[in-house]
């Protein structure tokens, strides 16, 4: 009976070059070539994180588990803010690093009931400062890549840093769309090159001095990030899953 793969599960291929070309060839599944970590929100949370993470609550916001039939289906994490510029967020161990000549992609779903005056960022922080969720992008840090929205603008937005270079975000050219599910993307080739994808699909290449932006060959932790921008009421980032895949 044929198979539709080529070779080994934890080598197979998980998409074409139609789309989402950071999984092409990337593994599944833990093994000796590649890192794999996957977090599905599916676990038990205890004062707004659940094991393995740290949580950053601003006042009046949550990190909990959605229940909500139909956008909480499967594991899904409901980041709820009710105040202009308070927000939470959620992170990891400085346990990740880009490294030159490996392959490295970060892939979240999220979906957010407002897109122009929300911020939602995702990905990696050496964690300068954790008092308040934008810290994790927004600081001085000295080192950080991350991609989502920012206040003001539903467009996607990139910030790379390295070293506390003073680097600028960069707007991409896909805008996310409100109660939409979206599945956010950053991959590094390995070279010189971190790209930002939209539903598999191409928004941004950062474009600024790679050598003094990207913070490669430093430790980094996961993150993922929600501040509510207008005020108006309570705003929500429903985050489905967060997926990480290295090459060892």
């Amino acid at each position: 009976m044929s198979t539709g793969f080529k070779g080994p599960v934890v080598h197979g291929t998980c998409s074409t070059n139609e789309g989402y070309k950071y999984r092409t060839g990337m593994g599944m599944m833990p093994s000796s070539e590649f890192r794999v970590m996957h977090e599905d929100f599916d676990s038990i949370f205890t004062t707004n994180a659940i094991a393995g993470w740290a949580a950053i609550i601003d006042t009046g916001c949550t990190n909990v588990t959605n229940t909500t039939a139909t956008t909480g289906a499967n594991g899904v994490m409901s980041m709820t803010s009710d105040t202009t510029s308070e927000g939470s967020a959620l992170y990891g161990a400085k346990s990740f690093q880009l490294i030159s000549g490996k392959r490295f992609f970060m892939e979240c779903r999220v979906q957010l009931n407002e897109v122009t005056d929300n911020a939602f960022q995702f990905g990696l922080s050496d964690l300068t400062a954790t008092s308040n969720p934008e810290d994790l992008w927004t600081t001085t840090a000295a080192n950080l890549v991350t991609f989502g929205i920012l206040d003001g603008s539903a467009a996607v937005q990139m910030l790379c840093d390295k070293s506390d270079s003073g680097s600028t975000a960069e707007t991409g050219t896909i805008s996310l769309v409100a109660a939409t599910w979206h599945r956010l993307g950053i991959y590094y080739d390995g070279g010189t090159q971190i790209q930002g994808f939209v539903d598999g699909d191409l928004a941004i290449t950062w474009a600024q001095a790679f050598a003094s932006t990207a913070p490669t060959a430093v430790a980094l932790a996961p993150f993922l990030g929600h501040l509510n921008g207008d005020g108006s009421g309570t705003d929500t980032a429903f985050v489905d899953y967060i997926r990480i895949v290295s090459e060892r």
